[in-house]
């Protein structure tokens, strides 16, 4: 990246984009302000241990929202059989699927709110509508009414998935992300692993609508937690003023809210690309979902609860991928930083990380297809389900870590865009991906998206570090 001429950039850098740090050994400054009369403590200036129980409760929530998610994938056969729908692919997945498409409406509606009426406000809501709604998809009777409930679950349950990242960069500094961005990202990618293992378990034991239950119970135990311990990060925009000028305050600062998203996806092309490649790096992982009943059920003759287990190799992927990484993104991110001419830290310096990502995905799904296809000893496709699931949690943590580092107080809006796209993506990848390996097989059908892997995310990391910076100072201001 060209650090030359700084002053000429300087004048060229938008209010939002680029972190001005200091030179590693001195604090940053907080830039969070208040507009109230008697300001609140800033959340970056809380005691560590503060931020810290923070982040961890948060991840809590992420983890029950992402849990829920994929907990249906080994009870699909019982459901379908109840509802009689196994003659209907599509219909038989949309239980599974249908939380998706909570999650893509929900960041667009709930990120803008956060903004107006402070993060864990709106997220503690969020989460109650999420514990409603996937009570209530216990009791379903058919397929529509429990793809319906699933639906309205998810956009509860979207909640935290998409405000984590405004209070993730309300309470840390960029380089503190960097170590803190495991807490922040592994509970949302262990959770959908996990979650088949005790969803089989409790469809054999028990039913699969105490699949629901036992996560509506885990869920609540988390909103308790979170009603006692969590502090507000940020200070609603309706915060200050009289009572006389509520309601146009609300209505103003709803306006910006509500357009600021669609603004940022719309005009700012690095989030455009980061979206894209993320996207279809999610769809492929939760298709995984989709797809191992038909592999370890039908290829493999293992009866659920084993055929489960094998998600421990996605589990243990994605642990590896969070903890392994870590060091080299804080090692990177300093490097570049204190080699920079100005000293300055730029969202760009992650790039190195997504390297490594793009160059493991397509090799794991290589390797996990066509060692299915072929019936190899089944710890072969387990270790490339592995390989694909570290190179997830690279992309995706990089992805976070990038739009937090450049979008700052905007960063739960500039998520939600992404956040839409992803799971929008991955709602349709979902429905289809069993009739894509009908028809191509297990070893082509990732052939295939590992081709398509390799188109979008080899020339990325490339683009960003070249002409990130460039992209983000025609970028208009967010307002």
């Amino acid at each position: 990246m060209d650090t030359s001429n700084e002053g000429a950039e300087t004048k060229e850098r938008p209010s939002i984009g680029l972190h001005e740090k200091t030179p590693p050994d001195t604090k940053e400054p907080a830039t969070t302000t208040h507009s109230s009369d008697k300001p609140a403590q800033i959340a970056r200036d809380w005691p560590y241990a503060v931020k810290l129980r923070t982040t961890c409760i948060i991840g809590a929530y992420r983890f029950i929202s992402a849990l829920a998610s994929s907990a249906l994938s080994f009870a699909l056969p019982s459901i379908a059989a109840e509802f009689n729908t196994l003659d209907r692919k599509i219909v038989s997945v949309l239980p599974l699927s249908a939380y998706l498409l909570g999650y893509v409406f929900g960041p667009l509606i709930l990120a803008p709110l956060s903004s107006t009426f402070g993060r864990v406000r709106v997220l503690q809501a969020s989460n109650m509508v999420f514990l409603v709604f996937n009570t209530a998809a216990g009791f379903a009777q058919n397929t529509t009414t429990l793809s319906v409930l699933r639906a309205c679950s998810g956009l509860g349950g979207s909640g935290p998935i998409t405000l984590a990242a405004g209070i993730l960069s309300d309470c840390w500094t960029p380089l503190e992300r960097t170590r803190m961005i495991v807490v922040y990202t592994l509970p949302v990618q262990l959770g959908p692993a996990l979650a088949p293992i005790m969803g089989a378990l409790l469809n054999e034991h028990l039913s699969w609508r105490w699949i629901l239950w036992v996560t509506s119970i885990s869920s609540v135990v988390v909103q308790i937690i979170g009603f006692c311990l969590l502090r507000e990060t940020h200070v609603p925009a309706i915060g200050s003023g009289g009572q006389n000028k509520l309601v146009s305050k609300i209505k103003k600062e709803l306006t910006l809210s509500f357009k600021r998203p669609v603004r940022i996806f719309r005009l700012h092309y690095s989030t455009q690309l980061l979206a894209l490649y993320a996207s279809f790096t999610y769809a492929v992982v939760y298709a995984t979902f989709v797809s191992f009943h038909d592999v370890w059920e039908k290829k493999y003759n293992q009866n659920a609860s084993r055929a489960s287990l094998n998600f421990t190799a996605l589990a243990a992927g994605e642990i590896i991928g969070s903890f392994g990484v870590r060091p080299f993104n804080v090692w990177s991110y300093n490097f570049l930083r204190c080699r920079s001419d100005d000293g300055l830290a730029r969202p760009e310096f992650r790039a190195p990380a997504l390297v490594l990502g793009g160059l493991l995905l397509p090799i794991g799904l290589i390797w996990f297809g066509f060692s299915a296809q072929e019936r190899i000893f089944p710890v072969v496709p387990d270790l490339g389900v592995a390989v694909y699931a570290i190179a997830g949690v690279i992309i995706l943590q990089f992805t976070n870590l990038y739009v937090i580092d450049v979008y700052e107080g905007q960063a739960a809006e500039a998520m939600s865009g992404i956040y839409a796209m992803r799971y929008l993506v991955g709602f349709a990848l979902s429905l289809f991906i069993s009739d894509m390996f009908d028809v191509l097989d297990y070893g082509f059908g990732n052939a295939l998206l590992a081709g398509l892997s390799i188109l979008f995310g080899w020339p990325l990391p490339w683009l960003i570090w070249r002409f990130g910076e460039r992209l983000r100072a025609r970028d208009a201001p967010v307002v």
